[in-house]
């Protein structure tokens, strides 16, 4: 076994190669998340909610949920992962170069709860908009 001691640069790429991981991870879900509320305020705002008006309340309890979830979720974005030139600079550190996201844990725990919001809803609006379809109503 080689015992040779690593100098703080190498100590810190394996911590910095994760932050760099991590957050690219969090940047390409919640975009993509961004893109799948667009798409079903696409389809809601398709629906022929004039011929049916029963179905004016939900489409517009549905289209208000999802534009306060994208709205909490471009916050994320903005608030708590790193994309700017910094989160990609290598540092010797042990976290991530920019302080203001290197509270991954904290980051991991409110993304995940917005997540688990985000797929919850789009369950409801998926299984609505299944019910629509087996009624014939689109």
């Amino acid at each position: 076994m080689n015992n040779v001691a690593q100098s703080p640069r190498q100590l810190a790429q394996p911590a910095l190669q994760t932050c760099r991981t991590q957050h690219q991870a969090w940047a390409v879900s919640l975009e993509q998340s961004e893109e799948e509320i667009d798409q079903l305020l696409t389809l809601l705002a398709d629906l022929p909610s004039d011929s049916f008006r029963s179905l004016n309340h939900p489409i517009v309890g549905y289209m208000q949920s999802l534009g306060r979830l994208k709205s909490r979720i471009h916050n994320l974005r903005v608030d708590v992962v790193c994309t700017g030139a910094s989160c990609s600079t290598p540092a010797l550190a042990s976290a991530c170069p920019d302080p203001h996201f290197s509270q991954p844990v904290n980051s991991s725990s409110i993304i995940s709860a917005v997540s688990a919001e985000y797929d919850r809803m789009k369950d409801r609006c998926q299984a609505f908009l299944s019910e629509l379809m087996l009624l014939n109503l689109i």
